[in-house]
């Protein structure tokens, strides 16, 4: 019997470490590592810590196969430009957007790409295995008609869009959130591991403009939108649910962060505490209470506001410039 268990031991041990490697708190921080990296120019050092995230993680969010593609282009190290391409294809990368960055696009010039190239439709058939291509379609239905109610109190008539629109839109926004609640309890939240990334996405004509201007998008953000709508009036927090989901890499960081920054602005006193700063500053924010924030920020997997600032500096600056397409993407 104790020969069983000594045998045993590493397969617990193979499964213990499994587990642990799948904490996407844990995979956000490398990430925000990564982009310190690439702000400091050691390109070496973001492809070690992408190959330490490539060998850990089962699912690795589109967006971070995009840049660790980039990168590799970037120092023309064949063995990983082939190794992201194809993680970029199974993950639902449309190839028109790799064709079209200044980057990416030397990737289709290496001999080593060529047959990932030629199993574009097979790698593409992994992707749409790997998603709940039901739960895509009935989020998009619910996306539809949360902008059909926003439109009319953003755009209807004045005398009726903050009175009968505005009500009707209130209680739209509660209805769907228990629906995706719901969805939450028995799948998970619909983001882009559960159900991919927004068929827009995949058509070049829809999509090519934003792309050159902006990059690289890369996100799921239907149900964070219905949410952000739910938010922006007194409401509950459902954080506990929540949190569990960024955990498991259904939900991101920013996403989390915003939801606690419109509690914090609209909802009730208690919720003074739950700023992220992401959408919302505290607008109380002292030394201290910054500290406190950066603790909070850091214990769900985003960066320090300080880093935020700086990201996203570079990044309006980019835009202006129409240098986002030829930039590898930041967070």
């Amino acid at each position: 019997m104790k020969s069983f268990y000594l045998k045993l031991l590493p397969f617990l041990f193979f499964f213990v470490a499994k587990v642990h490697s799948q904490d996407y708190i844990e995979y956000h921080q490398r990430i925000n590592r990564i982009d310190q990296d690439l702000l400091n120019n050691e390109l070496s050092s973001a492809i070690n810590r992408l190959d330490s995230i490539y060998t850990r993680f089962d699912f690795i969010f589109a967006r971070h196969c995009f840049k660790a593609l980039q990168i590799s282009c970037e120092v023309s190290d064949s063995f990983h430009v082939n190794q992201w391409l194809e993680k970029s294809l199974t993950q639902g990368v449309p190839l028109w957007m790799i064709r079209n960055n200044e980057i990416t696009k030397s990737s289709l010039n290496y001999s080593n790409t060529n047959n990932t190239l030629r199993s574009y439709d097979s790698l593409h058939n992994v992707y749409l295995n790997s998603i709940d291509t039901a739960l895509r379609k009935q989020i998009d239905c619910l996306i539809e008609i949360d902008q059909v109610y926003t439109k009319k109190v953003n755009d209807g008539f004045i005398l009726t869009r903050y009175t009968y629109h505005a009500i009707r839109w209130l209680r739209n926004n509660k209805k769907q959130v228990e629906i995706l609640k719901k969805i939450i309890e028995e799948k998970g939240y619909p983001g882009e591991k559960i159900i991919g990334l927004p068929l827009p996405m995949n058509d070049s004509i829809l999509s090519i403009n934003r792309y050159y201007r902006n990059g690289p998008w890369l996100r799921e953000t239907h149900a964070y939108i219905m949410f952000i709508h739910y938010y922006s009036n007194r409401r509950p927090d459902i954080n506990n649910m929540l949190i569990e989901q960024i955990n498991k890499g259904n939900l991101l960081p920013y996403q989390f962060g915003s939801f606690n920054d419109f509690l914090a602005r609209w909802g009730k006193r208690k919720y003074n505490y739950t700023y992220y700063n992401v959408w919302h500053k505290d607008p109380n924010a002292d030394k201290d209470k910054e500290n406190e924030i950066n603790y909070r920020r850091y214990r769900i997997g985003l960066n320090t506001i300080k880093e935020q600032d700086i990201l996203e500096t570079i990044s309006n600056e980019r835009i202006k410039k129409r240098s986002a397409n030829s930039s590898i993407i930041l967070e």
